[in-house]
Formats: structure tokens, C-alpha cells, sequence
């Protein structure tokens, strides 16, 4: 939650450097926070104000990283490609690194969260 950007709710590539030049709203990351504060919630091992903001932050993904084409298919935008640690000088760990890797639509690291997330809000929703 510390890192979580206060205006659309979701977190960055490099999730603690938000206000550095070409750092961007990722969606994986958003969607497993989203997806792991709801599913907390719903165990009962987190209070309720992690149930909100995965509410909000799921709200700040459809708002700001999910996009609709002419034929109303829907996507999934800014799912970083792949990241890690190791070699060199690849995967320094740096943050130009992080953000230099391709970003990627609908690719299902932020696919799978995102509907995991959803399912989650969706089963809170019901308990109420």
C-alpha cells in the first residue's frame, strides 16, 4: 500500500521510483495486489480496508489499463514481458532494466491475476 500510486490506485513497473521519467502503470502487478488483498480479505486474514482498496485498485485497472477496440473486443495493456535477476550485463536489476523490457497486451501473467481478481471481488460482493 505504500507504494500504491494515490491517484488510480495501482502500482508501477518499478513499483517504489512511481514519479521517475519512463517508469509506467503495470498491470500484473496491479492485478496480483488487487487479487491478493481481496482473496485475503475473503479468509478473514486481512482487515476490510484491504478488501477496499482492492475494490479500487481493480476499478483503477479497468479505468486506466484495460482499452476497448471499434469492435468492442477488450485488452489488457502495459503486462511487462518477462523480468527477472541474472547474467550479465542482462537483468542487472537496474531500473532501467525493469523499464526497458517490452511491455506486452493481454499476455496472461496479467490476464491470469486480473481474472483472478475479479473473482475474488466478486465473491466478496456476494457475501454482503
Amino acid at each position: 500500500m505504500k507504494y500504491r500510486d494515490p491517484e488510480t490506485k495501482l502500482w508501477y513497473q518499478v513499483v517504489d521510483q512511481g514519479n521517475r521519467e519512463g517508469n509506467y502503470l503495470e498491470a500484473s502487478v496491479s492485478s496480483m495486489c488487487a487479487y491478493a488483498f481481496a482473496k485475503g480479505c475473503n479468509l478473514g486474514y486481512l482487515p476490510e480496508k484491504f478488501g477496499e482498496a482492492a475494490r479500487e485498485s481493480f476499478e483503477g485497472i479497468l479505468e486506466h489499463l484495460v482499452t476497448r477496440d471499434e469492435q468492442g473486443h477488450l485488452y489488457l495493456e502495459h503486462v511487462c514481458s518477462v523480468s527477472g535477476l541474472g547474467g550479465d550485463p542482462y537483468r542487472d536489476g537496474s531500473f532501467e532494466y525493469y523499464i526497458g523490457e517490452p511491455q506486452r497486451r493481454n499476455d496472461f501473467k496479467g490476464y491470469g491475476p486480473f481474472l483472478l481478481a475479479a473473482i475474488e471481488i466478486e465473491r466478496a460482493k456476494a457475501k454482503k
